[in-house]
């Protein structure tokens, strides 16, 4: 699945149109509004860390009266799961899909914008992993594997056996795949191949909640719920950036810091 997937993406940024169909960058930057995205997330990350260092484990008392049956039916199926290989590969996907968005950069268009492009990833992916890790430092839900007897007692008894919501694989997965897709779309309007972006991207992100699912890692509302702050993510990002509107009365004008880094200054 990894291949094939990670396949269609690759021949469809080698079929990108050349730069000079597209008139002007889609996107810009603002030294204010980077400041606070950024600043922002990095903040959310600090705090993120201090959180999940007072993680209470598990004890050995408190582990011997868990019972599946005091997990609510939509999500029970996940605690008679296990699968060290499924959660192995579901890091290796997850990988390919966070890597994915730099197979723009085979698009001159993007390259001669890599500046704007690359800082708006770095965005998505602070974003990307400050929320999860918020939700998982402030509330406490146990991973479904330390409901089966399967499952060797220091596993369950890891400080990461009660880091279950939300799944931060789901919201990396999806950030890059919407993130990749929308800006895909956007470098290339008229491209007859973003619905296999669009479709590619969004199936090696749904097989990494998948196969979190298959090794017990996560519930389904932790995979869903991943799914829905990555998609958001995904999406914000880029709209944020989206270039002002040409026949408008702000005039946007771009400052080269270097051959490939820009930032567009609003006045």
């Amino acid at each position: 699945m990894r291949i094939s997937v990670f396949g269609i993406l690759i021949v469809s940024f080698v079929s990108i149109p050349p730069a000079d169909i597209i008139a002007q960058s889609p996107y810009s930057l603002d030294v204010h509004k980077e400041v606070v995205i950024l600043g922002g997330g990095l903040s959310v990350a600090i705090v993120d860390r201090e959180l999940i260092k007072k993680t209470v484990r598990l004890t050995i008392e408190e582990l011997s009266i868990l019972s599946r049956e005091n997990v609510n039916s939509f999500d029970r199926a996940a605690t008679y799961n296990w699968s060290p290989s499924a959660s192995e590969l579901s890091d290796i996907l997850l990988l390919t899909s966070v890597l994915s968005p730099f197979l723009l950069f085979s698009s001159s268009a993007v390259w001669n914008d890599g500046g704007t492009y690359t800082i708006m990833y770095l965005e998505n992916f602070i974003w990307s992993f400050s929320l999860p890790h918020l939700a998982k430092g402030t509330l406490t839900r146990y991973r479904p594997y330390v409901y089966n007897d399967e499952v060797p007692e220091e596993q369950k008894l890891s400080p990461d056996a009660t880091l279950s919501f939300f799944s931060g694989h789901s919201t990396y997965a999806f950030s890059s795949a919407v993130f990749l897709s929308t800006t895909f779309a956007k470098y290339n309007p008229d491209s007859s191949l973003k619905p296999y972006v669009w479709g590619s991207s969004l199936l090696l992100a749904a097989t990494v909640g998948y196969l979190r699912f298959i090794a017990g890692m996560h519930y389904p509302t932790d995979i869903l719920t991943g799914a829905v702050v990555g998609s958001v993510i995904g999406f914000l990002i880029p709209l944020i950036h989206e270039q002002e509107d040409p026949n408008s009365s702000q005039e946007l004008v771009k400052i080269p810091t270097n051959n490939v880094f820009a930032i567009t200054i609003g006045f």
